[in-house]
C-alpha cells in the first residue's frame, strides 16, 4: 500500500499491511539532529527525515505552514510543493469555531469572559470564523490536500475549557456547519483537541468528523473508552506522549499504546501533540517510529502483533 492508501484504510476501519503513521511537522532542530546537518535544513532534507520516520501524513496551516516558512508566499503554498513533489497523505489544518473565535479577543481570559457575560458578539464572530474557515479547507482541497484537521483546543487535563452546554450553545453547531460544508469534498475530516474531551466526545462524534487527533488523556484507561465508545465511527491518530520517547522503556510504551488503539483498526500512530521539536533524542524517536512499522498490521495473526493479542 501507498502513504494515501494506508491513510484511508484505517480512516475507513479496513485492512492496512501496516500501522499508518502521522505527525503535523518536524522542527529544523529536530531534522538537523536526525540527519546530521552542518547546514541549513532544506526541502529535501525534510522529505528524508520523514521517510526515516516512516511516516505517512503531514499537516499544513494556513498563513504559517512550518514547511514554508522560508518563503511569505500565498496560503498553502508549502502544501502545494509537497503534494506536486512527495507521495505523503496531505492534512491541511484549519481552526475550529472555538479556538478561531478566542483569536479575536486580546487575551483568552477576555474570551471567556465576554463567554461567562452571555455577549451575543460571540455568536456573531463564531459564525464569520466558520465562514472563514469553510473557505480556507476549501481551497486546501482544491489545492490536493487529501483531508482536513479541524484544530479546536476546547480542553485541558481536567475537561473542557467551559461547560459543554455552553459548548452546545455557541461552537458546536458552527463545528456542524464547518464539517458539513466541507465533508461535500469526500475527503476525511479529524477533529483536533488537546486534554479530556471525554464530556463531549458524543458532541464531537455527533459533529460528523471521521476522526479524532491528539488523544491527549491521563491514562490510558480514558483513550481505551474512547475506542469503545467511538467503535468504527471515529479513527483515532496520535497518543504517544512526548516523554515518553527519552524513557528506556519507550517500545513498550507504544506497544501499549498500540494494545489499546489499533484494536479493530483505525488508528494512526503519533505523538499527541503533532509535533516532533528540537528538544527529542532524534535517534530514539524514529526507532520508535521503525520499531512501530515492523509489527506489520493488525489482521494478520501471523504478523508482531499476535504477542498483543491480536
Amino acid at each position: 500500500m501507498n502513504k494515501i492508501e494506508r491513510i484511508l484504510a484505517s480512516v475507513r476501519h479496513e485492512w492496512v499491511d501496516r500501522v499508518p503513521m502521522g505527525e503535523f511537522y518536524l522542527e529544523d532542530g529536530f531534522v538537523t539532529e536526525l540527519l546530521g546537518l552542518k547546514e541549513k535544513v532544506q526541502f529535501k532534507d525534510r522529505v528524508e527525515a520523514c521517510e526515516q520516520c516512516g511516516l505517512d501524513a503531514l499537516a499544513f496551516s494556513a498563513f504559517s505552514s512550518y514547511y514554508s516558512r522560508e518563503c511569505q508566499a500565498p496560503v498553502w503554498d508549502g502544501l502545494k510543493q509537497w503534494r506536486k513533489e512527495t507521495d505523503f497523505f496531505i492534512f491541511a489544518i484549519i481552526d475550529g469555531p472555538f479556538q478561531g473565535t478566542a483569536k479575536h479577543f486580546p487575551s483568552f481570559s477576555e474570551f471567556l469572559m465576554a463567554i461567562a457575560k452571555r455577549d451575543p458578539i460571540i455568536l456573531e464572530i463564531a459564525a464569520k470564523v466558520a465562514a472563514t474557515n469553510m473557505q480556507l479547507g476549501q481551497e486546501a482541497l482544491k489545492l490536493g490536500a487529501n483531508g482536513l484537521i479541524i484544530a479546536d483546543d476546547i480542553a485541558y487535563q481536567r475537561g473542557t475549557f467551559i461547560s459543554p452546554n455552553d459548548l452546545r450553545e455557541y461552537f458546536f453547531p458552527r463545528l456542524m456547519d464547518q464539517v458539513k460544508t466541507l465533508q461535500a469534498q469526500n475527503s476525511p475530516i479529524f477533529f483536533h483537541a488537546d486534554g479530556n474531551i471525554i464530556p463531549v466526545l458524543t458532541d464531537i462524534m455527533e459533529s460528523g468528523v471521521n476522526g479524532i487527533h491528539s488523544l491527549d488523556f491521563s491514562s490510558l484507561a480514558d483513550l481505551a473508552d474512547v475506542k469503545k465508545a467511538s467503535k468504527s465511527s471515529l479513527c483515532l491518530m496520535g497518543g504517544y506522549d512526548l516523554t515518553w520517547f527519552s524513557e528506556e522503556n519507550r517500545m513498550e510504551k507504544a506497544a501499549e499504546l498500540l494494545a489499546v488503539a489499533s484494536g479493530g483498526g483505525g488508528y494512526i500512530f503519533g505523538s499527541s501533540a503533532g509535533i516532533l521539536g528540537s528538544e527529542l533524542p532524534a535517534k530514539q524517536v524514529a526507532d520508535v517510529y521503525q520499531y512501530v512499522s515492523k509489527l506489520g498490521n493488525p489482521y494478520d495473526v501471523h504478523s508482531s502483533w499476535s504477542r498483543f493479542g491480536f
